[in-house]
């Protein structure tokens, strides 16, 4: 039997029709006039060769045929119906993985945020963060192999969606007992400075690099590494300077003691940001990852701003 020759309303009159043993009860069921009922029950008849429903004294009563059909026509409507219902999703009972792309180590302030959620929230739920540059991270989200983008973006293709995440200044970080810890911290002596970068993107510069050059100065750039704790390790063991976000700064305190000066000149924000694929927008699980994200972030920001007022 072609499926494409039958009207698939009509499973729907069967089901109604064998389930109620009345054509006036499967009319009112399904929203049909008596008639239009009778005359698909006669096309039903027609298409299976059957009488599917015979009058008894006792009412209409189904034939073998129709109860054999019940079942499977029962299961198949079931599962039309939750195929095309709106998609639920329940974080405390998913199974799933959810894969970050990153490219800016700044996302340690935010990241280990998100363990205690999943835990209690969402322990079915596994997230995996992967260093990359901002092209690796869009191909990775075009590809269907990154859910979402953590960094500073900038300009976007239309395919991609975002959203800000919080927004931080720079400042300058070193060890304890560094030569210009307890001085004013100058440009000259901020450019003389032997510098650590720190770019988990492979990036040779960063905003600090731009900033400079709108002055005409550049800075002496000695290292170079991919994570934040290395960093932190390496400052703690030289002579060297590195800018970096306030947040990142002092979440990397707790591995190492630093001494945190403002940087000697005018840095704009960074503005950090969630990039996602545009088809993913009405998705259920994708929309509460990103909520997760931007609550966290809101409570990082309204942290930071009590924390600036006490210092005030």
């Amino acid at each position: 039997m072609n499926l494409r020759s039958i009207d698939l309303n009509l499973l729907v009159v069967l089901d109604a029709l064998v389930e109620e043993r009345s054509v006036r009860r499967a009319a009112d069921r399904i929203g049909l006039s008596q008639s239009a009922t009778s005359h698909a029950l006669e096309r039903l008849r027609n298409l299976l060769d059957d009488e599917l429903l015979v009058r008894t004294s006792t009412g209409m009563e189904p034939t073998p045929r129709a109860l054999d059909l019940a079942g499977p026509v029962r299961l198949a409507l079931e599962e039309i119906q939750g195929a095309l219902a709106a998609p639920q999703f329940d974080p405390a009972r998913a199974q799933r993985s959810f894969t970050i792309g990153v490219e800016t180590y700044e996302t340690i302030v935010v990241l280990p945020r998100l363990v205690d959620i999943f835990r209690n929230e969402a322990p079915g739920l596994k997230l995996l963060a992967r260093s990359a540059s901002v092209q690796d991270i869009l191909a990775g989200i075009d590809q269907g192999r990154i859910d979402l983008g953590v960094g500073l973006f900038s300009e976007l293709p239309d395919r991609f969606m975002t959203c800000r995440l919080l927004s931080d200044r720079y400042v300058c970080a070193m060890r304890s007992g560094h030569p210009l810890a307890s001085v004013p911290l100058t440009l000259d002596a901020y450019c003389k400075a032997a510098h650590l970068l720190v770019s988990m993107s492979g990036a040779p510069t960063d905003p600090i690099d731009h900033a400079l050059m709108r002055l005409k100065r550049d800075r002496d750039i000695a290292m170079r590494l991919p994570h934040g704790l290395a960093a932190v390790i390496a400052l703690a063991r030289s002579d060297m300077i590195a800018s970096m976000t306030c947040g990142a700064a002092k979440a990397f305190s707790v591995a190492g003691p630093l001494v945190l000066r403002d940087l000697p000149f005018e840095t704009p924000l960074a503005h950090f940001r969630l990039v996602w694929n545009r088809r993913f927008k009405d998705s259920p699980a994708h929309m509460w990852l990103r909520r997760t994200f931007t609550s966290v972030a809101a409570e990082i920001e309204r942290q930071q701003r009590t924390e600036a007022t006490a210092a005030a």
